[in-house]
């Protein structure tokens, strides 16, 4: 072997001779090769890294184009909220100014197409959520009542709703005891209860002689505020008259009424051949709700059933009823279309049928009543044929936001409506959790294999019962957070009823419904109807089933509204955020249920007229004094979490109340709490409601709390006074109590014998034992709670000087 050589293989194994110099060469270029190797990973990890990012970039744009909008609509309803709760009116000035500037921000970081510009469009959307609600706040400022009194109205009515029991109309004023109401800063509308059976409809004038009263405020701090809806509905008194109104006739000049009472006769005529064409029972009542929105013939035992079994949502006219209606004449046109051969392959007769159904869509809205709930389900649904219309697909989540924006900007304050919360609620979380359905299935490219006609029937129906599973469970998660906060319950077998009840309202009612209104003019309804009938009598079974499943009727006890706002956030951003940012939702999830576990309700209530008053017995239950059948106490204990039913078991008896000519004393005891200890507790907190000066006398020396339309005198002992000047101002009242310390009895303490309330205890003089109390206005009111301006005296004055 030569020198500088050394044996080497090839690929056939044979030897081959490698000089050094190419060895040294060989090695020489690997080690020049290895900086170029690493430069060239070094790139391909930067190419991945800006591939990833470009990735995230676009899911971050995809995200904002379809749900920018959404977002926005959120934002400019937490404006909205925010201007609500606000413990004062915001100043005109400074909103302005603080919205002029982020404007201009707006515009700068608009220029630079980055997550700023995306955070300062929403400041903005909240900004003009604030501003419209101060602009709506100031646009429908009215006079309102100050105090009660008599007065003989004459004016036109704008709207007119039955009941079972009495009708209720909403007059606008013209006269007020012979003299113009305009002139004297008299309220421009009034809201009234009249007989049943008057003969007054939208659009007459009518005479009548009534009691009037400043609208009221909320029946406890938190609850329902009807003075709220008054004053966005320019409503400056509610009352009852004294008699059916005397009808006047139609107004005789032109006016907006005349529209609107043609549709309203429209509607009672519909109503009455639908009830002409019907035995008369709970059926035929129900027809009605559903065809003409008028619910005044349901029966309460029906509508507590529907509500119970979570069916009540088919009496609110919303997204179903008209995507049904709609959608029914939609098929209808196209089938008719198709019976022409030519026209199909000449003409897009789907676009004729989408017009059709636009034109169906409007009708039904009338028909309706056009309530929230059905406005913004035919904004919806108007989008969905427009979409048709110009070749894209309309049910989108920017479809529900633009809807929303729109209803919000026309009247910030529906954002407090339930049905509007509601409504929205469900609509955008079954939009979002059937967006994801369908892109799981676009990803896992599912594709119907061939089947024979059973096996494809039988996937059909699987797809159709899953997807109305789904809708139940997610429509009822939706409202019922919803509902618990509201009304204090909620429909735990509302799944079962859906699934039992919605088959037969979507397969059978709605269907002969729209059949019905379709033969109606040609005489030839009665058969759908009958047919209607009998699936509303099932349907009807299966929800006083569904009721009776759940002893409670789903009496759950209110929810905080700030829980209710943590956990409507946590399902929104559990279904809407992208990715592992659904992640998210846990922290408002985990702080709403802290808030719902840590919130108990009030220990005493006491009504604004301070008539009506609750209090917990030493059993820890709050029982109520008063008369038993009372909106006040209905609404009391829905907070309590307990049922309309037992309401008449929660009356106060003795020991807990005595009463004599002078005055009443009350005893209230706080709710019992696993965070007491076994140490003894004091005496219960003595609340007093007397009638006479000399008893007031006493009760400010014993009494811990004092509730009376009398003024007590400045010396007077007692811990707390709520008197008639303190309630007018500041409303109704909710305490919550803590125990007291133990201890000797004081100096003072008087004997039982001594006691004008007979009472075997010894009444303590000790500091009320509250650990807090809410009044339901605020102080300074807000200006839906400012008192009113026209009285008994401003009206004579505005008489004398005319």
């Amino acid at each position: 072997m030569a020198a500088g050589a050394y044996p080497s293989t090839d690929n056939d194994n044979r030897p081959e001779t490698v000089t050094l110099e190419a060895q040294n060469s060989e090695i020489a270029h690997e080690f020049s090769s290895r900086p170029m190797k690493r430069s060239v990973s070094l790139a391909g990890l930067l190419l991945k890294r800006s591939a990833a990012l470009s990735s995230a970039s676009a899911d971050e744009d995809r995200f904002r184009d379809e749900q920018g909008l959404l977002w926005c609509a959120f934002a400019f309803a937490a404006g909205i909220a925010v201007y609500v709760i606000l413990p004062v009116e915001p100043s005109w000035i400074a909103l302005a100014l603080v919205l002029c500037g982020t404007v201009l921000g707006a515009l700068a970081a608009f220029r630079r197409q980055g997550a700023a510009g995306w955070q300062v469009l929403l400041l903005l959307a909240f900004l003009c959520g604030c501003a419209a609600g101060a602009m709506r706040t100031a646009g429908v400022d009215a006079p309102r009542l100050a105090e009660p009194m008599n007065a003989e109205l004459t004016g036109q009515v704008l709207e007119w709703q039955g009941g079972p029991k009495q009708g209720r109309l909403v007059l606008a004023v013209e006269t007020v005891n012979g003299h113009t109401a305009s002139r004297r800063g008299f309220p421009e509308r009034v809201r009234l209860r009249v007989p049943r059976g008057s003969d007054a409809g939208v659009g007459d004038r009518v005479r009548m002689r009534t009691r009037l009263f400043p609208p009221p405020g909320p029946v406890h701090p938190g609850g329902y505020d009807f003075s709220f809806r008054a004053y966005f509905s320019r409503i400056g008194a509610t009352g009852f008259s004294f008699g059916p109104p005397e009808n006047l006739g139609p107004a005789r000049e032109a006016s907006g009424l005349q529209a609107a009472a043609l549709v309203a006769q429209l509607r009672r005529h519909l109503a009455e051949r639908v009830r002409g064409s019907l035995e008369e029972g709970p059926e035929a009542a129900l027809i009605v709700a559903v065809l003409v929105g008028d619910r005044g013939g349901i029966g309460e035992a029906q509508e507590e059933d529907l509500r119970a079994a979570g069916l009540a949502h088919i009496l609110a006219i919303s997204g179903l009823h008209m995507a049904l209606f709609s959608g029914g004449t939609y098929g209808a046109a196209l089938l008719l279309l198709a019976l022409v051969p030519s026209l199909p392959l000449r003409w897009p007769t789907h676009k004729w049928a989408a017009l059709a159904a636009l034109a169906a869509a409007v009708v039904y809205l009338l028909l309706s009543g056009a309530g929230v709930a059905t406005q913004r389900s035919f904004l919806m649904i108007a989008l969905v044929f427009l979409g048709i219309l110009v070749g894209r697909r309309g049910l989108t989540l920017r479809s529900v936001a633009l809807a929303g924006l729109v209803l919000l900007v026309l009247a910030p304050e529906r954002l407090f409506f339930p049905g509007f919360q509601m409504s929205f609620a469900a609509v955008i979380c079954l939009v979002a959790v059937y967006d994801l359905w369908r892109r799981r299935e676009r990803g896992l490219d599912i594709r119907p294999e061939q089947q024979g006609v059973a096996a494809g029937l039988l996937r059909f129906a699987g797809r159709w019962a899953a997807g109305l599973f789904v809708t139940a469970l997610v429509a009822g998660l939706a409202t019922g957070i919803i509902g618990a906060h509201h009304f204090g319950r909620v429909a735990p077998y509302g799944l079962i009823g859906n699934m039992l009840g919605m088959p037969v309202f979507s397969l059978l009612v709605m269907p002969m419904g729209v059949l019905a209104l379709a033969l109606m003019p040609f005489g030839l309804a009665a058969g759908p109807l009958w047919v209607m009938s009998q699936g509303v009598s099932l349907l009807l079974k299966i929800a006083h089933f569904t009721a009776g499943l759940d002893a409670g009727n789903g009496a759950f006890g209110k929810l905080d509204g700030g829980a209710a706002s943590l956990l409507m956030a946590a399902l929104f951003s559990g279904l809407l955020l992208p990715g592992r940012k659904r992640f998210a939702a846990v922290l408002p999830l985990v702080a709403g249920l802290y808030l719902a576990g840590q919130s108990r309700p009030p220990d005493v209530q006491i009504s604004a007229s301070g008539n009506r008053l609750a209090a917990r017995d030493a059993g820890g239950q709050l029982r109520f004094a008063g008369r038993t059948n009372s909106f006040v106490n209905d609404l009391w204990f829905q907070v309590e979490g307990v049922s309309g039913d037992a309401i008449k078991s929660r009356k106060m008896t003795s020991p807990q109340r005595q009463c004599d000519r002078e005055g009443c004393v009350v005893r209230a005891h706080r709710i019992a709490s696993d965070h007491d200890g076994p140490e003894p507790v004091d005496g219960p907190l003595v609340i007093a409601v007397p009638r006479r000066l000399e008893a007031l006398e006493a009760d400010c020396r014993y009494a811990d709390i004092i509730v009376s339309d009398l003024i007590a005198p400045g010396a007077c002992g007692a811990g707390l006074i709520i008197d008639q000047k303190l309630r007018s101002m500041r409303g109704a009242v909710s305490i919550w109590l803590k125990h007291r310390e133990t201890g000797p009895d004081p100096p003072d303490a008087v004997p039982a014998s001594e006691d004008r309330s007979g009472s075997s205890e010894t009444v303590r003089r000790f500091k009320p034992a509250i650990e807090r109390m809410v009044f339901a206005i605020p102080d300074p009111p807000r200006p839906w709670h400012r008192p009113g301006s026209v009285t008994r005296q401003s009206l004579r004055s505005a008489i004398r000087d005319e």
